[in-house]
């Protein structure tokens, strides 16, 4: 939403910047236009007395009159040739009087000086009434004079530059707001992320209470159920009839107990206990308690300890293993690895089940989050709780060949 708002606004200023700065351009060329009205207007006026090429002291009185409005040379020009000049500048190759030149900041034209005097006419003809008598018509007079000017229009120069500081500033505003719709978009992440992370810890503290309350009840209850099933078992060991309700009880007992386990090592304390550790022998220990025939490991390929709480990433793997196992065909090898990235320990589980559905990638880590017909969903729980006890993080995805595959991050701390 924050990108949304940014983007519009950036685009709603950019739009008025550029027509402004079009506008600015269009009124830029007419100002020059109007300008080259007024010198042409203004040399007409000041040269029309006279036959002959205006004089210098003309010349710079009318530059002088003239310059503050941006004139900066005028020219007395017959033929292509200049007969007099005052100011600095040129006319560059500018030939036919009515043509207007801008480029490169300066604006330059050419027109007559003044309109040339027709030579005598012809003699009167026999019964036409008499012409009027002019006085005769000098060579000077019939000479045909351009006058140049190449000015600066400082106007329309003005006009430009502003127009463009203007395009400048839309765009390092534009470039402002996006830094600072980012900054508030990263912001408002973080917040959202760290309420989750507040509200999943608030659930998980509530959780863990409920759970250590209820194993701390059942705990001595079911010790002493399972010990007198077991007694019971042995009682009725051949009464093909009694003894498998028995070992029935005893099993159920059994799957309680480790159910009770499991909410005690959901529940325990972050404290770890960290000591020099080879992450190959943790691996090892991992897949002969889940089982060697069912798993393929690599491992590292020297013997550099880090420092780990040894017991409780086997755990972890274990719990990966176990679930990978169990939803892997017969006959398939779950894949297992630990590898070193950066400065962390990186120990990846790939299985060959069905994957996991779109969407829940973050949500099997939840607590009684399950997908299989046994089991309370405790397992990945315990396993990211235990990773991020130890600074890292876990991570789930459907591999492209099918499967899943996790990820479990370590950062690796030598000893």
């Amino acid at each position: 939403m924050p990108w949304l708002a940014a983007g519009l606004m950036c685009a709603v200023l950019l739009s008025a910047v550029v027509f402004i700065r079009r506008s600015a351009l269009e009124s830029s060329s007419l100002v020059v236009r109007g300008m080259a009205n007024v010198l042409m207007l203004a040399g007409v006026e000041a040269f029309r007395e006279g036959t002959g090429v205006p004089s210098q002291q003309a010349l710079e009185a009318f530059l002088n009159t003239h310059q503050e409005g941006g004139l900066r040379y005028v020219a007395i020009v017959e033929d292509g040739q200049v007969l007099a000049s005052a100011g600095v500048g040129s006319l560059g190759k500018i030939e036919d009087g009515t043509q207007l030149r801008f480029e490169e900041g300066r604006g330059r034209f050419i027109h007559r000086l003044r309109k040339p005097r027709p030579p005598e006419g012809p003699p009167a003809v026999s019964g036409a009434p008499p012409p009027v008598v002019e006085p005769p018509v000098s060579q000077e007079a019939r000479r045909n004079l351009r006058i140049g000017y190449d000015f600066e229009p400082v106007t329309a120069l003005e006009l430009k530059e502003r127009s463009q500081r203007l395009l400048f500033v839309a765009a390092v505003s534009c470039m402002g707001i996006l830094g600072l719709a980012f900054a508030f978009s990263r912001s408002l992440a973080q917040r959202e992320a760290l309420a989750a992370e507040l509200e999943r810890g608030r659930r998980l503290a509530a959780l863990g209470t409920m759970s250590a309350v209820l194993a701390h009840e059942l705990r001595n209850p079911l010790a002493s159920l399972k010990g007198h099933a077991q007694l019971l078992a042995e009682r009725v060991e051949r009464d093909e009839v009694l003894r498998p309700k028995a070992d029935r009880i005893v099993g159920e007992a059994v799957r309680l107990e480790q159910l009770m386990n499991d909410l005690l090592n959901f529940v325990r304390s972050g404290e770890l206990r960290r000591s020099g550790t080879d992450p190959n022998e943790v691996l090892r220990a991992a897949v002969e308690a889940t089982g060697e025939s069912s798993v393929e490991a690599r491992y590292l390929p020297g013997h550099e300890k880090v420092e780990l709480d040894a017991g409780r990433i086997q755990q972890a793997l274990e719990n990966v293993l176990r679930n990978a196992v169990q939803v892997s065909p017969v006959g398939q090898r779950v894949e297992v690895g630990v590898a070193q990235e950066g400065p962390a320990l990186v120990f990846t589980v790939r299985d060959h089940g069905p994957g996991i559905p779109k969407g829940d990638e973050e949500r099997i880590f939840e607590p009684f989050v399950t997908g299989r017909l046994r089991g309370v969903g405790l397992g990945l729980a315990i396993t990211r709780r235990i990773v991020e006890l130890h600074g890292g993080s876990v991570s789930a995805r459907t591999h492209a060949e099918g499967g899943a595959e996790f990820r479990l991050t370590v950062p690796a701390r030598g000893t």
